[in-house]
Formats: C-alpha cells, sequence, structure tokens
C-alpha cells in the first residue's frame, strides 16, 4: 500500500462533528461525482479506488440526510487492476447539492462560496476531502517530495490555493492532461499539510523517514553544518525575544494582536526553544494548530512593530 493511501485511510477514519463532513463531502462530490437520470430521477455516483473514502461517503450521506446509498465495487481491467469501489445516491440530490453550496439559482458552482466554508474548521475540512478526493503525496523516502490534489476547473484550483494560503502553505498550479494540478514542493509545508488534516500517524512516518533520508544524503553537509544552523536558530531565536523584551519594557504590547502577544509570551518564556517546539507548545496552550511558516508570520510582525518603536526612541 502507498503512502498516499495510507494518509487517505487515516484521514477517513478521523472523526468529524457535522460541518466538518459537509465540507469533505462537498470536495469529495465536486471532485468524484458523476450525475445522471435514474427512474428516481437525478443520481450521482461518487467513485473511488479507496474503499475507506466510499465508506465514508456512504456514511455520511446517511448521518446527515438520512439516505442509505447504495454500495458496488468493480474491477478496473485498464491500468493496475485494482477495485474501483462507488457509492450512488438517488434520493434528495438537489437537496444535497443545494445543502453543499454546488448548486445554487445560478446552476452547479464550479467551487463552494466562503459563506459555506466559514470558519478554519470547515476550510480544512474542505482541503482534506479534497486530499482524499484526487491528492496523492510521495513517500519521503523518495528523491523529491511531492504533494498534490487534481482539479478540473482553473478557478476551483486557485481556489485551493488561495484556502492554502490561509495557512501559510504555499501552493502552485500546473496543467496535466488537460486537468489543474495544485502541488506543494517543500517538505515542511506538506508536513503542515499532514497536520492540518489531522493526519498525524502520517506526519511521524513522514517527519522520521525525511530526516533519516536527509542525513543520510546529506551526511557531509551536516557534519560541516549542522553547528551553524543551530547558531543560525539560536540568533535568530535571540533577536526574538530581544524584540519581545523591548515590547514589554516599553509597554507596547497592547499593539499587538491577542494572537501575536500569546506568540509573543511563548518566546519570552521560552528563549531557545524552536520553531517546531513553540508549534507544539502553542498548540497545547491554546489548543490551535500553528506551522512553522505561520510561527515565522508573526514573528516578523512582532520584530516589525520593535523596530518601529526602536527608530522612534
Amino acid at each position: 500500500m502507498s503512502f498516499a493511501s495510507d494518509v487517505k485511510n487515516e484521514v477517513a477514519r478521523l472523526e468529524v462533528d457535522e460541518n466538518g463532513k459537509k465540507a469533505e463531502l462537498c470536495a469529495i462530490i465536486k471532485l468524484l461525482s458523476t450525475m445522471s437520470l435514474s427512474s428516481h430521477g437525478l443520481a450521482l455516483t461518487v467513485r473511488s479506488k479507496n474503499a475507506n473514502v466510499i465508506r465514508m461517503v456512504s456514511e455520511y450521506v446517511n448521518d446527515i440526510y438520512g439516505i442509505k446509498p447504495g454500495l458496488g465495487a468493480i474491477k478496473d481491467n485498464r491500468f493496475d487492476k485494482k477495485n474501483i469501489y462507488a457509492v450512488v445516491i438517488e434520493d434528495k440530490v438537489r437537496e444535497i447539492l443545494k445543502d453543499l453550496d454546488l448548486w445554487t439559482d445560478n446552476g452547479i458552482q464550479e467551487h463552494p462560496r466562503m459563506k459555506f466554508l466559514n470558519n478554519d474548521n470547515m476550510i480544512r475540512a474542505y482541503l482534506s476531502g479534497c486530499f482524499l478526493a484526487t491528492g496523492s503525496v510521495n513517500h519521503p523516502s523518495k528523491t523529491n517530495y511531492h504533494m498534490e490534489v487534481v482539479v478540473n476547473e482553473e478557478s476551483h484550483a486557485e481556489f485551493i490555493v488561495r484556502l492554502l494560503a490561509k495557512f501559510y502553505i504555499n501552493a502552485r498550479i500546473a496543467i496535466r492532461r488537460g486537468q489543474y494540478v495544485v502541488y506543494v514542493k517543500a517538505s515542511e509545508q506538506i508536513s503542515d499539510f499532514l497536520r492540518l488534516m489531522g493526519a498525524s500517524n502520517a506526519i511521524f512516518t513522514f517527519e522520521d523517514v525525511r530526516i533519516q533520508r536527509d542525513f543520510v544524503n546529506n551526511l557531509s553537509r551536516l557534519n560541516n553544518c549542522e553547528l551553524a544552523n543551530d547558531a543560525k536558530s539560536l540568533q535568530t531565536a535571540h533577536k526574538q525575544y530581544e524584540a519581545v523584551e523591548f515590547l514589554l519594557q516599553k509597554g507596547h504590547m497592547e499593539k499587538l494582536s491577542e494572537k501575536d502577544q500569546e506568540m509573543a509570551m511563548l518566546r519570552f518564556e521560552n528563549p531557545d526553544a524552536s520553531l517546531l517546539e513553540l508549534s507544539e507548545l502553542y498548540e497545547d496552550r491554546t489548543g490551535t494548530v500553528l506551522s512553522k511558516s505561520g510561527i515565522r508570520h508573526r514573528f516578523n510582525k512582532i520584530m516589525e512593530l520593535a523596530e518601529k518603536y526602536r527608530k522612534r526612541g
């Protein structure tokens, strides 16, 4: 089984609330379903090679809309000959599509609107659903890091890029065989995306293999650079600490947002902590996941404010 399949199986088994289920279902139906006419009227068929994704769709439709969809499987003889699993929804199709913001008075939508994905948890769930539908991620032992989601419309690809940017994950878009590929290459940001989806086991595997691989492939470089990198990290941490100390002494902390103040005090209390350690401390204290990229963004604002008042001083 591939690493991507392991990630999908883990994410598909996570417990989510009803809004999270709707957001995941919205993404999966958008990316994996086809619409047809049946004796009942409109019908939706969702197909995937991952049985857990189809099981999850069936359970969500039953839980939210009280419908028991039909399930089936066929052998795909064209390529890898794996089973293709399907769930067929024949009741309340229009009602479901409208509830998931995929059908409005203007017709079928290329993606849901932000008034549907109205909080961070809904956005995380939608991105998880996109990955469950058409996502893949290389095993960290491969020669290059790569995570992607494939969509049919350019506007949908751009929409996913904007959603990822809210969590400081910088994605790009490429065109492959007439489809749009939203991809991330940086190993740190792939790890952030796994964290965003709540794939804890996948994060441990990814980080463990990545560290081992990087160590083996770059042993000589690490021997020469490790101390310099540590020194640089400590130097950066020291500058951050000095900025926070200055703002505290001069009474300017209230100029920061509440979230930035929280991060500033974490640095003040943990002057030598790495960004990863600060990320874990922040999650323990606030219950909110914040990536290393997000922490850097907050410290940039803290440092800018300190520099502003130093110049005035």
